[in-house]
């Protein structure tokens, strides 16, 4: 069983979450079924049918479901890991300004904080570029941009390790 399957998680319990969901996705996974037909198409046709043939047209096919079975469950989970560090920029978003208004509160300051119209540096407003929307926009556009690139990257990696594992059989 998998753990707050009821509650709304964010960050880095979400993200556990989704990767015991993957674990228990994998091990409860049910492979399709082989039929003598696959079998007997593996295994060709000729005079002589020996045990390698037959051995390798099993692994052949064995690999082909398995690969068949195992990509759909990687694909969802790059989709659930990307949408998880997606949340991740408006979560950070949220604490940078929570933490501004907990740090103008508690110094004193006035309604704008040091940066704003009450600030005690004499008139000299200085402005606080990680409150501009244009500003966060941009870092939010190449924040999902490379959580994308790590997708792909990751999911390449992936692949490759399958690749690797099967390659001799």
């Amino acid at each position: 069983e998998v753990g707050n399957q009821i509650h709304r998680l964010y960050g880095g319990a979400q993200y556990h979450r989704a990767m015991r969901e993957f674990n228990l996705a994998t091990r409860c996974l049910r492979l399709p079924t082989i039929s003598e037909d696959e079998i007997a198409n593996a295994a060709g046709m000729g005079e002589t049918h020996d045990g390698v043939n037959f051995l390798r047209a099993a692994c052949v096919i064995s690999l082909e479901k398995a690969r068949m079975s195992f990509d759909p469950l990687l694909d969802a989970l790059r989709i659930r890991m990307v949408h998880v560090m997606g949340k991740a920029c408006p979560i950070s978003e949220f604490m940078l300004v929570q933490k501004k208004e907990r740090a103008a509160n508690s110094y004193g300051y006035g309604s704008g904080g040091p940066y704003g119209p009450g600030n005690s540096n004499g008139g000299n407003r200085v402005s606080d570029i990680t409150q501009n929307p244009q500003f966060r926009q941009l870092v939010r556009t190449i924040y999902d941009k490379f959580v994308q690139q790590c997708s792909e990257a990751t999911m390449m990696r992936c692949y490759d390790d399958l690749t690797a594992l099967t390659r001799f059989v």
